[in-house]
């Protein structure tokens, strides 16, 4: 009977070793398997899953792509505005040159003036049988004779005006030769080796209410003249040439000779080159604004000129100013006269009486 539960004691106590040795088996494995899980769980490679459709889901790829699609299109309609935008300056900017010189073409618009008709050939133009109008901008080149006519310009008062003289003789018995209207500027060329004449008569018919023009080459504008060839005017009536605004004599060999005065430049008469010989009656060089203190000024920058007033040689309402030329005068300078100074710069002046 002691014998017997020995054994039996035994035995449980080896059962009871075992089982207690598997189990802490069992505790020290679970942590691995833990760990295990814990790196590559479905549950986090769904989350990492999600992760990345977040990143690169289907939608977000259409999204992304309707958002370059657009920034490309609006590049484009950039490109498209900006161009347009450059179309319609450079046609804005062509058209103002256009405008302003009057040459749409690069043409030049030919006439040729005769007492049996006046021939054109482009266009700016009105004619009749004794009067050439120009009325639009753009140059013109002239040639031929009127014995009892004129050249009139009227444009708007923005553009410009470019009339070469190719051998022109134009006479008007009752009024100017040449009169310029209305134009912003019109600029007169001397074709070389070519004479150009005009005259008027002793008695003028003006339209009811005016007395203009009164010169027989008149421009109610700036006026500038220039070129290498002749030009002549004799004035029976009044003055010779006459700008009511700026009038500049840039070249050319320029003969007048007037009953009143010669050359006059009402704002401003400003010589830079040429060969002038002026007899008149009255003043024969003249600047002759007395409203505006500014102006009224005659400059004489180069040039050969010879100049003989009955009244004064060089008469200005403000300024003389010489600073260079040859200059022989009837008085010398005793012929010069102005209101508030006169400057001699440079240049030579000497008396041919």
């Amino acid at each position: 009977m002691r014998r017997y539960t020995r054994k039996s004691v035994a035995l449980l106590l080896a059962m009871l070793v075992l089982g207690v040795a598997a189990c802490g088996n069992q505790g020290e494995k679970q942590p691995q398997n833990d760990n295990v899980v814990g790196e590559q769980t479905p549950g986090d490679s769904a989350s990492q899953s999600g992760d990345v459709q977040e990143e690169q889901t289907p939608g977000d790829a259409v999204n992304q792509g309707a958002d370059a699609q657009d920034k490309q299109d609006e590049s484009l309609a950039g490109n498209e505005d900006a161009a347009g935008d450059n179309s319609g300056a450079a046609e804005s900017g062509d058209n103002a040159d256009a405008s302003k010189s009057g040459d749409k073409t690069g043409g030049v618009t030919t006439v040729v003036l005769s007492d049996s008709g006046i021939t054109v050939d482009g266009d700016g133009c009105d004619v009749r049988e004794d009067r050439l109008k120009i009325e639009e901008a753009g140059t013109y080149e002239i040639s031929g004779t009127l014995s009892d006519g004129y050249i009139y310009v009227n444009v708007d008062n923005e553009s410009e005006v470019h009339i070469i003289l190719n051998g022109v003789k134009v006479h008007n018995a009752d009024s100017a030769a040449f009169y310029s209207k209305k134009a912003a500027k019109v600029t007169v060329t001397l074709a070389a080796g070519t004479e150009n004449v005009f005259t008027d008569g002793a008695n003028y018919v003006f339209e009811p209410e005016e007395d203009e023009p009164d010169a027989t080459f008149f421009a109610k504008h700036d006026l500038v003249i220039e070129g290498e060839g002749k030009l002549k005017v004799v004035a029976n009536y009044g003055d010779a040439i006459k700008g009511k605004d700026s009038l500049y004599i840039n070249g050319g060999v320029i003969e007048i000779d007037a009953v009143d005065d010669g050359i006059t430049g009402r704002d401003l008469l400003q010589i830079t080159d040429g060969t002038i010989t002026v007899r008149s009656q009255s003043d024969a060089i003249k600047s002759s604004n007395d409203v505006d203190p500014t102006l009224g000024n005659v400059i004489i920058d180069g040039g050969v000129i010879t100049a003989i007033g009955d009244s004064d040689d060089i008469q200005a309402e403000n300024r003389v100013i010489i600073n260079g030329g040859t200059l022989s005068l009837g008085d010398g300078e005793d012929g010069i006269q102005s209101g508030n100074a006169t400057e001699m710069n440079g240049g030579t002046v000497t008396s041919v009486k």
